[in-house]
């Protein structure tokens, strides 16, 4: 009687095991197969090739590492496919706890998906206003005005990952409509007082930059 329920065990454990590591298996060929689809997708658009002409690489290049969007669109999709691989697998161990633990990652993932796209943005628009002032703006605080630009773009970006991540939503919601009024305010009279050419000059850059 003891025999056949040790059999019976260890036959399910075998089973299980069977399972997990097929299911290991294809969600490691399903994860390579969609990243190698969405990079060679993003390659096709000419995407890397146009941040890289806008100064997106910049930031990257002083921490000695390269990043283009289509190699970070592909990473954010593989790791989506590997931790619901990994819940399945866990879930058919019976490790429910975990398995409810790697639920709660993949339900959360969205945010840590949109906060990595507001970070990235937010490195476009730092690096690429601080190139068109500089090199437009024919000013005696150039300097100071791209450090502003790039210094606003950091403090609004960091509180709307801080949003997205849900870390204290209520209180960071109402610093980041203060911080845009403060600053449209700020920039609608300090433009309205004598920017109007400088603004032209670096939409003309923009538009340059882009065709």
């Amino acid at each position: 009687m003891i025999k056949d329920i040790v059999v019976s065990l260890n036959a399910s454990i075998i089973i299980d095991a069977i399972f997990v590591i097929v299911v290991l298996a294809l969600g490691l060929i399903l994860a390579k197969k969609l990243g190698e689809f969405i990079q060679k997708l993003f390659e096709k658009t000419r995407i890397d090739q146009a941040t890289k002409n806008l100064g997106w690489h910049t930031f990257f290049e002083r921490y000695k590492t390269r990043l283009s969007i289509s190699k970070f669109m592909a990473l954010i999709f593989q790791v989506y496919i590997l931790l619901i691989t990994v819940m399945i697998s866990v879930e058919i161990l019976g490790l429910i706890n975990l398995s409810k633990f790697f639920l709660g990652i993949i339900e959360y993932y969205p945010n840590i998906f949109i906060s990595a796209i507001i970070f990235l943005i937010a490195v476009f628009i730092a690096e690429f206003s601080q190139k068109i002032v500089y090199t437009e703006a024919d000013l005696k605080y150039t300097n100071a005005l791209g450090v502003l630009i790039s210094s606003t773009t950091w403090l609004l970006a960091i509180l709307a990952i801080l949003y997205q991540l849900k870390i204290v939503p209520e209180l960071i919601m109402t610093l980041f409509t203060g911080v845009t009024l403060a600053l449209a305010l700020s920039f609608g009279i300090a433009f309205g007082l004598g920017g109007q050419d400088l603004a032209k000059r670096l939409l003309k850059k923009i538009e340059k930059k882009i065709k």
